[in-house]
C-alpha cells in the first residue's frame, strides 16, 4: 500500500510540474509575440527618424508675439552701415551708399536720382526682383507645413513655396529660374535642424530649426550675412503646432 500511495504521489507530482512548465511556456511565447507587435507598431505610425532627430512633422502657425520683427531687425542692420560704412572701408558712404535697396526699410533705394552719398541705389542694389527676394527673405511664413521622411524633410508655406531639405549630403539639383520649390543642404546638430543656403545677391544664409515648448512649438533662428552689412542679421521665429494637426 505504501509503495502504491508513493507512485501515485510521484504521478501527481510530475503531472502537475508538466502543467506548469507548459503553462509557463505558453506565457512566454505570447509575451514575446505581443513585444513583437508593439515594436512592429510605430515602425508604420511613427516617422522615420535617427536617434538624436526629433520629428518636426505637423502644422506650425507663426506667433508675431514670441518671435522678432523682421522688419526691424534688417532696418537696424541697414542702420548700422549708413553710420559706420560697410567693413572695410570707414567711413565708406560715398558713391553707392547703401546699396541693398529693400523697398518700406527707408533705407537705400529710396533716394532721389542723383541725390548725395549714400542717398542712391548704387550699382550694388541689383534688380527689383532681388530686392523683392531679400525683403521676402526675412519675413517669416505666417504658416508652415513640414513633412518628414527620413534624410528628406519638405517646409510648405501657405503661399506654396516648398523648400526640400536633405540631411544625407546628396547632390542637390539646379534650382530652376522662378521655381516654387527649392532644394537645400541640411544636417542635423545633435535635435537642431540646420541649414545653409545662398541668397539672390550671394547672402549666406542659415536657418535653425529646433522643436521647443515641451514640443508645442517649432523655433526657427535665420541668420543672414551679407557684404553690404556689418554685422549679421539674426531673426528668430517662434511657430505654434496648429490645434487641427494635434487633432488628427
Amino acid at each position: 500500500m505504501s509503495a502504491n500511495r508513493n507512485n501515485t504521489h510521484a504521478w501527481v507530482f510530475w503531472k502537475r510540474f508538466t502543467f506548469a512548465l507548459g503553462l509557463v511556456f505558453v506565457v512566454a511565447v505570447a509575451y514575446a509575440a505581443k513585444q513583437s507587435a508593439e515594436q512592429s507598431k510605430p515602425a508604420a505610425s511613427v516617422p522615420e527618424t535617427h536617434q538624436g532627430e526629433p520629428a518636426l512633422n505637423g502644422t506650425w502657425k507663426l506667433n508675431r508675439e514670441q518671435s522678432d520683427d523682421p522688419r526691424e531687425k534688417l532696418r537696424s542692420a541697414m542702420q548700422d552701415r549708413d553710420q559706420n560704412g560697410p567693413m572695410g572701408r570707414p567711413g565708406g558712404m560715398g558713391g553707392g551708399g547703401v546699396t541693398m535697396g529693400i523697398p518700406g526699410i527707408g533705407v537705400g533705394g529710396m533716394g532721389r536720382p542723383g541725390g548725395g552719398p549714400g542717398m542712391g541705389r548704387g550699382q550694388g542694389a541689383g534688380s527689383d526682383d532681388q530686392r523683392a527676394r531679400l525683403r521676402d527673405l526675412v519675413e517669416a511664413p505666417d504658416q508652415l507645413k513640414v513633412t518628414q521622411k527620413g534624410p528628406e524633410i519638405d517646409m510648405a508655406d501657405t503661399q506654396s513655396h516648398v523648400r526640400t531639405l536633405f540631411t544625407d549630403g546628396r547632390k542637390l539639383e539646379k534650382p530652376k529660374k522662378d521655381s516654387a520649390q527649392a532644394q537645400v543642404k541640411a544636417h542635423w546638430n545633435h535635435e537642431i535642424l540646420v541649414t545653409e543656403e545662398k541668397g539672390p545677391n550671394g547672402e549666406k544664409i542659415s536657418h535653425s530649426y529646433e522643436i521647443t515648448g515641451e514640443g508645442k512649438q517649432l523655433a526657427d533662428t535665420l541668420t543672414v550675412e551679407s557684404k553690404k552689412l556689418n554685422t549679421p542679421i539674426i531673426i528668430r521665429s517662434v511657430y505654434d503646432r496648429s490645434e487641427s494637426a494635434k487633432a488628427e
